[in-house]
């Protein structure tokens, strides 16, 4: 996957605003933009500004990588389920982390994949 689709999608699944991620990472609306569709590329400043806020590695960012390490932090809640597994393997991780979840806290959870 290409930077531009990686970046639209991390946007939305944290459901956030263009301008919403500009104003977070310091830059435009605009730009954000511009590097979701392809037409432009974040210096290397911008870029890690990007891979910070979303709690991803550099290469996960450019598409070297189909994952991301879990972490404890509360800013960093995605999974990434790996091209390889299947719609199944998606359900069982879904089933799993809704399970922790009720566990701990007595509440259903929603876990989308």
């Amino acid at each position: 996957m290409k930077f531009n689709r990686i970046l639209y999608e991390l946007r939305e699944d944290k459901f956030l605003s263009k301008t919403k991620l500009a104003k977070a990472i310091n830059t435009t609306r605009q730009q954000i933009a511009a590097y979701e569709s392809g037409d432009a590329t974040p210096n290397i400043m911008t870029f890690l500004a990007l891979a910070e806020y979303f709690g991803v590695s550099a290469d996960y960012l450019l598409g070297r990588e189909n994952y991301v390490t879990l972490s404890r932090d509360k800013n960093k809640r995605h999974v990434f389920i790996p091209d390889e597994l299947t719609d199944e393997d998606c359900e069982l991780v879904k089933d799993f982390v809704g399970s922790l979840y009720k566990r701990r806290t007595g509440k259903k959870s929603v876990v989308l994949c």
